[in-house]
């Protein structure tokens, strides 16, 4: 029987509220790897928007509940808290499903564009728990 192995600790983990899980990239190509391999479809893709950042996955794993509207904001929040903009008081951070986010041919690591996206404005900051 093939066990999935967990990822290796090239992504910083998270937990928000709800208990989803988070996962934050930690360079360009660890963004890759994480937005292009690891996300599945339905999980949430977060970005600060106008800032380099890291790509943040809000894990649906399967499950079939929504992430309340507290877990967004908290997942925004850590991708605000992971990019240029992240001392800055408040941050726009756009999210999406997986599925509508794709590499243009030829990028760079870490370069994605995202289409039907949603727009939070979060105070950056990590969870307290």
């Amino acid at each position: 029987p093939s066990k999935k192995k967990p990822p290796p600790a090239r992504f910083r983990t998270y937990s928000v509220s709800g208990g989803w899980e988070v996962l934050v990239g930690k360079s360009n190509s660890d963004n890759d790897v994480l937005t292009h391999r690891i996300a599945a479809p339905n999980d949430l893709w977060f970005h600060a928007r106008q800032a380099a950042g890291s790509h943040v996955i809000l894990r649906r794993a399967g499950r079939k509940a929504e992430p309340d509207r507290k877990a967004i904001l908290e997942a925004a929040s850590i991708a605000a808290y992971h990019s240029k903009a992240g001392k800055s008081s408040r941050v726009a951070v756009s999210y999406t499903e997986k599925r509508h986010v794709r590499k243009p041919r030829g990028a760079k690591p870490g370069l994605a564009v995202m289409k039907r996206e949603k727009t939070v404005i979060v105070d950056p900051r990590l969870p307290e728990h």
